[in-house]
């Protein structure tokens, strides 16, 4: 490919350009669609993409990069499983890249770079459809290495997150959704501080804790839906990651750790904010369901084991803030750390003794408990 060296101010304009793309609602419609063992389409269309810019931009590669990225995300943009999905199932490997293009088209005007990466991404599956453009043969190769690393990649190192007062600070749209909740049902409205000694055990709970003490089972559930309608819409307007975390997560996958979330938020929720925040970072995402038992019950972290295929990792540790954290990491024998710049202060956390706890002050403190090298 030719090559053109890159200043930096050029590769802080398309990294730019890719998380302005990353954040287009049509993308949304990839979040719950699974490939590739435990990763989703949206994940996998960031990492082919990413991998795309890591290449491009060392190497000085001269390409339309915005086009580059555009296609790159839309590669994929089919909107079912194929692995249960008996109508697209038979042809999918050879039939998805015209999905992709007719579903793409309906939202966005594909010129021909886009439309040769998306098309011919496939080869040599595709036999007869070998990528035109020096972005399109960028993409077909970068595509078949994200998936060797989905599908391939079992690092027995494992870190498992709470998501709420550990990942990110939800407490200012929680306590949104609480207040909507309250207002539209006459009841008194609630401060941020009781919205943060409320959180913990999940949803139904946070709303029972927040409604009038009394509140009959009707009303009760009443408000539930309006929180959980209000919420699903203002998940992401205030909410904010803990500062250093990213740049935390991703030394700890530099140095051999898989990552993955449990949590007793809605799991199609929680995707969506880890997404949003995080992606590509954590393997997998365990969250209620209306099935799973919420922690403290372990019944989620079998969960986590039986999906990413490792039940005994080489090492294995639990990152939470709360009590109920606490209570799942000791119910299921994992080694406990608990953080202080969550949703309990270090005294409410001194107040309850517990054993055998490392607590975190900060994000970055995490690298001088988990140092293994990695070997990827």
């Amino acid at each position: 490919m030719k090559k053109r060296p890159l200043n930096k101010e050029e590769i802080q304009k398309i990294w730019d350009f890719y998380y302005e793309f990353s954040k287009n609602p049509v993308l949304n419609k990839l979040y719950n669609t699974p490939q590739h063992r435990t990763s989703n389409t949206y994940r996998h269309v960031c990492l082919v993409t990413r991998l795309c810019l890591y290449k491009a931009t060392k190497k000085g590669y001269d390409l339309d990069y915005e086009s580059l990225i555009r296609g790159a995300f839309l590669h994929d943009l089919f909107f079912y499983d194929w692995r249960v999905d008996k109508e697209n199932r038979k042809h999918h490997l050879t039939r998805h890249p015209e999905k992709a293009i007719n579903n793409a088209k309906q939202y966005f005007e594909l010129n021909d770079t886009e439309i040769d990466i998306i098309r011919n991404h496939m080869w040599p599956i595709t036999i007869t459809k070998f990528p035109h453009t020096k972005e399109g043969k960028l993409v077909m190769m970068m595509d078949k290495k994200a998936t060797m690393i989905e599908v391939f990649n079992k690092r027995k190192n494992l870190l498992v997150f709470d998501l709420d007062g550990t990942l990110v600070d939800t407490i200012p749209d929680l306590n949104g959704s609480i207040n909507y909740m309250c207002e539209q049902m006459g009841f008194p409205k609630r401060s941020l501080e009781h919205t943060r000694i409320s959180i913990g055990n999940g949803v139904p709970v946070l709303v029972r804790r927040s409604v009038p003490e009394g509140t009959n089972e009707i009303d009760y559930l009443k408000a539930l839906e309006i929180f959980k309608a209000h919420y699903i819409e203002h998940a992401l307007d205030l909410s904010k990651p803990y500062d250093g975390m990213y740049d935390t997560l991703r030394r700890l996958r530099k140095r051999g750790y898989t990552l993955a979330v449990v949590t007793n938020k809605n799991e199609d929720m929680a995707k969506k904010i880890i997404d949003g925040f995080y992606p590509n970072m954590f393997v997998t995402v365990v969250g209620g369901n209306g099935i799973r038992k919420p922690k403290p019950d372990y019944e989620m972290i079998n969960e986590l084991r039986n999906r990413i295929k490792i039940r005994r990792p080489r090492s294995a540790a639990y990152i939470g803030d709360t009590e109920v954290d606490y209570l799942t990491a000791r119910r299921a024998l994992m080694p406990t750390y608990i953080v202080t710049y969550g949703y309990r202060t270090r005294d409410e956390l001194d107040s309850l003794n517990f054993k055998n706890v490392t607590y975190i002050d900060h994000p970055s403190d995490l690298l001088m408990y988990f140092t293994k090298k990695s070997k990827y």
